[in-house]
């Protein structure tokens, strides 16, 4: 799947992975292997400071949003990323980015997010992420990024991948595996559970609603690191196409809660 291009503050990426077909399998050998000890996580009752950067005026090249913080508000429990047609700056959507940069990073464990989809349509895409803690523009050195969850266009197609840079400036981005896990059900119309087991190895397990969807060995030393958590909503970009007429705004999407679980077994 040709992915991102050059997104996310003071990170520029272009995401290349080839899309995979996966069967989904049993989740019930990973998810139950270590003894999960929840350590970190957010229900949104408010919106904590502490726990979350908001970006704001963010203009992401490549795409069609700014990121902006009146786009992120906090609503029943939920924290709301609203995506609306409205000029700001060149671009002529706002939409909502928060994430643990400098806040919140772990290394190896499980997160889980329980979230409701915006109702998507051309252009409309939310992700749900990790990123390396690492200085400069992403990839950079060593950089790195685990996507958990992603939908473009599509409320029925999850994109599950992995991205890192693997040469010493961090301009090559071969070095990265994708996968596509189709759902039975429409993922705008109620609340579902994205999951990722990290493991040393290192080894990548992906969940959606518990279920395994899809996993990933990489090889080289780009997954041993602390990454801190990116959950945004973007809108456009070439290789998915721009929103036309067909597609409602606002959209808003809805998370009910973050969790990270880690077990002592893993280091």
């Amino acid at each position: 799947m040709h992915k991102r291009l050059r997104r996310l503050l003071a990170a520029a990426c272009v995401l290349t992975a080839a899309t995979l077909p996966v069967t989904a399998g049993s989740a019930a050998a990973d998810q139950t292997a270590y003894d999960w000890q929840f350590v970190w996580g957010d229900t949104f009752d408010t919106l904590d400071h502490q726990k979350w950067g908001v970006i704001e005026g963010l203009l992401s090249p490549g795409s069609d949003q700014a990121y902006t913080s009146f786009a992120v508000t906090t609503a029943s429990s939920n924290l709301v990323l609203t995506t609306e047609k409205r000029q700001y700056g060149s671009k002529p959507y706002t939409s909502g980015m928060v994430w643990t940069k400098g806040r919140y990073s772990f290394t190896y464990g499980k997160i889980e997010v329980r979230a409701k989809m915006p109702v998507m349509g051309k252009g409309i895409w939310p992700a749900l992420w990790l990123q390396g803690d690492v200085t400069g523009n992403w990839p950079g050195p060593g950089g790195n990024e685990i996507d958990f969850a992603e939908l473009w266009n599509d409320p029925t197609k999850v994109h599950h991948a992995l991205h890192y840079a693997d040469t010493p400036n961090g301009t090559d981005l071969g070095a990265n595996q994708g996968c596509q896990y189709a759902s039975p059900v429409n993922l705008s119309a109620d609340y579902h559970t994205y999951s990722l087991i990290w493991e040393p190895g290192p080894k990548l397990t992906y969940y959606v609603d518990g279920q395994q969807t899809c996993q990933f060995a990489p090889t080289g030393a780009y997954f041993d690191r602390p990454m801190h958590i990116i959950m945004n909503t973007a809108v456009g970009a070439s290789w998915i196409g721009h929103p036309d007429a067909s597609v409602q705004f606002p959209q808003q999407f809805k998370i009910d809660y973050v969790r990270v679980y880690q077990d002592a077994a893993l280091g």
